[in-house]
């Protein structure tokens, strides 16, 4: 019975997954791009997270704190990315990477694929499992 719960919640994730993907490709799709570059470091937990100064289109600036942090920093200042962002709100910039940009869709379906296979694997193969008389000659 546990195979229909992990069926059932493997193909909502898969769902939630491909909506998500949509929601990235709409971004991307309306997207414009931008330079940023490292001004300074926020320190987290004795790790340092690049804070990004991203000029636009229109020279307005958007301050951009990065959502990863290293010890030692991995990016220095003055260091430059591309970043994409929707002109009609512009601090939802994203830095312009595969991760950073479909991350949601990565980890649902990263998530949902192993329990589809499970619950589907069960789900199917149990009527083959089952004992032709019904298990009673051990």
């Amino acid at each position: 019975m546990l195979y229909k719960l992990f069926l059932f919640t493997g193909l909502i994730l898969l769902v939630v997954a491909l909506y998500k993907l949509k929601q990235s490709i709409n971004f991307i799709s309306r997207s414009e791009r931008a330079i940023g570059s490292v001004i300074s470091f926020e320190d987290i937990d004795d790790a340092y997270s690049p804070v990004f100064a991203i000029k636009t289109k229109d020279n307005r600036e958007i301050i951009y704190y990065h959502a990863a942090a290293t010890n030692p920093p991995s990016w220095s200042i003055g260091e430059e990315a591309i970043f994409l962002y929707d002109p009609g709100n512009p601090h939802s910039a994203r830095m312009m990477s595969y991760f950073w940009i479909f991350n949601w869709t990565i980890l649902f379906l990263s998530v949902a694929i192993p329990l589809i296979i499970i619950g589907a694997g069960y789900y199917f193969l149990n009527p083959l499992i089952r004992l032709p008389d019904g298990g009673r000659n051990r």
